[in-house]
């Protein structure tokens, strides 16, 4: 094997493992943000199928009434630091 293609695979090699590694992080971390999520919201699991329709047609309102009172909101958050 020549010095050229042992140096390209040794460069193959360490920019697999630097993905890996980074990418592993990345998994790590969105494996805590599922454990985070499921323990904020599991109560919800617990939900029989009415109190979970009564829910979500408050959280409908809700989004409704704040929509029809901001708009986009974008002119009153100027000037705002």
């Amino acid at each position: 094997m020549s010095a050229g293609v042992w140096s390209r695979l040794r460069d193959w090699a360490e920019e697999a493992w630097c993905r890996h590694v980074r990418y592993r992080e990345l998994y790590r971390q969105l494996d805590q943000m599922r454990a985070d999520l499921k323990a904020r919201t599991g109560w919800m699991d617990e939900l029989s199928e009415e109190e979970l329709a009564e829910v979500l047609r408050g959280l409908a309102e809700c989004i409704d009434a704040v929509q029809a009172v901001g708009g986009d909101g974008s002119d009153r958050w100027e000037g705002r630091a």
